[in-house]
C-alpha cells in the first residue's frame, strides 16, 4: 500500500477545489474565457452559487467514497446517489443543482428496479464525462487493497457502468485510474506516462480494438506537445480526459493546472475536477492554495467522508 490519508486528501480536495473553481464558468465558450480568463476562485456565475461551491462531480465522488469498502456494495453506492438527487445529501447547500442527463436516466432505471451495474446507459451517445468525473475513488481503493493494475481497471469499469456503461466511457475511467495509480506510487510527472503505458497494455486486446482509437492522442508520445488550440473541453469523456492530462503535463503547480483547465471553457467544473484530482496527487494537499482551501464550502463534510473511507479500508 502506497496510499495514505494525506495522499487521499490531496486527491479528493484537489478534485473538489478544482470543481469549485470551475462551477461559475460552466458553459462559457473558449472565446469568452480568453476575453475574461479565470484567475481565482469566485462566486455567482452560471449557477449563481457562493464562492467555494462544488457540483455533482464532487458529490458523486463523496457518495462513492462513503460507501466503498471491501464488500464492494454497488447497491449502496447507487442508493447514495439517489439520496443526493432526492434529499440533497452530500451537497454543499442541501440540494442538487446540477446533474447530467445520462446520470439522471441511469438513476431512474435503478430506482425502477434495475441492477446497479446494469443501470448505466451503453449506447454510443451516452459517452459523457459523468463517470470519469467521479472515478478517483477507484485508484484510491485499488492501491489501498493491493489490487493489480488490471484489477483496478476492471473496478473502474464496474464503477463507471453504474451510470455510463459504454466501453468508451469505461476506457476513459480505466486510463484515468492507471494514471492516478502511477501518481500514487510516485508523485512525478513521468508517472503520467507510466500510467498511460499500463493502460495501453491493458487495452491491447482485440475486444478493445474498435474503441482504443478514440484515445490515440492521449496515448501518443507527443501528446503533451500538442498546441493549446488542439485541446478542447466539453462534456465528452475523451475531451475531458485529454484536457485534464494535457493541463497537468503543461503546468507546474496545482493552481496553474486547474485554472488552465477552467480557461478552456465549456464543461469547466468537470475538466477542473478531473485535472484537480490528478494535480492533487502530484502536488499534494500542501500544493493547493490555502486561500482556496479556506473558501471551500463544507470542507468538514469532505474531510469526514475521507476519514470514514480511510477507517473502513484501514488506511493510515
Amino acid at each position: 500500500m502506497n496510499v495514505t490519508v494525506e495522499i487521499i486528501r490531496g486527491a479528493v480536495f484537489g478534485a473538489a477545489i478544482g470543481d469549485a473553481v470551475g462551477v461559475p464558468y460552466e458553459f462559457l465558450s473558449c472565446e469568452e474565457m480568453r476575453r475574461r480568463p479565470a484567475t481565482d476562485m469566485v462566486g455567482n456565475g452560471t449557477y449563481h452559487q457562493p464562492a467555494g461551491t462544488w457540483s455533482d462531480d464532487t458529490t458523486m465522488i463523496l457518495c462513492t467514497l462513503d460507501k466503498l469498502d471491501p464488500s464492494l456494495d454497488y447497491d449502496a453506492i447507487m442508493k447514495a446517489f439517489l439520496s443526493w438527487v432526492d434529499d440533497g445529501d452530500y451537497t454543499p447547500h442541501g440540494s442538487c443543482f446540477d446533474i447530467g442527463n445520462t446520470t439522471r436516466l441511469a438513476l431512474m432505471r435503478y430506482a425502477q428496479g434495475g441492477k446497479p451495474t446494469e443501470s448505466g446507459l451503453d449506447d454510443a451517445y451516452s459517452n459523457g464525462n459523468g463517470s470519469l468525473m467521479r472515478i478517483i475513488p477507484a485508484a484510491l481503493y485499488a492501491d489501498a487493497h493491493g489490487l493489480s493494475a488490471d484489477e483496478a481497471v476492471r473496478l473502474s469499469h464496474r464503477l463507471s457502468s453504474l451510470t455510463h456503461a459504454h466501453m468508451r466511457s469505461q476506457m476513459g475511467c480505466g486510463l484515468f485510474t492507471c494514471i492516478a495509480l502511477a501518481l500514487i506510487q510516485r508523485a512525478d510527472k513521468s508517472s503520467v506516462y507510466e500510467g498511460i503505458r499500463t493502460a495501453e497494455k491493458f487495452y491491447s486486446g482485440e475486444e478493445y480494438a474498435s474503441e482504443i482509437i478514440n484515445y490515440s492522442r492521449v496515448l501518443s508520445s507527443g501528446f503533451a506537445a500538442l498546441p493549446e488550440k488542439d485541446i478542447k473541453s466539453s462534456g465528452y469523456v475523451v475531451d475531458t480526459l485529454e484536457c485534464a492530462v494535457w493541463c497537468l503535463l503543461n503546468t507546474d503547480s496545482y493552481r496553474d493546472c486547474v485554472l488552465r483547465a477552467v480557461n478552456f471553457g465549456k464543461d469547466t467544473d468537470t475538466a477542473a475536477c478531473v485535472a484537480g484530482a490528478l494535480a492533487g496527487l502530484l502536488y499534494g494537499v500542501e500544493g493547493i492554495p490555502l486561500k482556496w482551501q479556506s473558501m471551500l464550502v463544507k470542507a468538514d463534510l469532505i474531510g469526514a467522508v475521507i476519514d470514514g473511507f480511510c477507517q473502513r479500508n484501514e488506511i493510515r
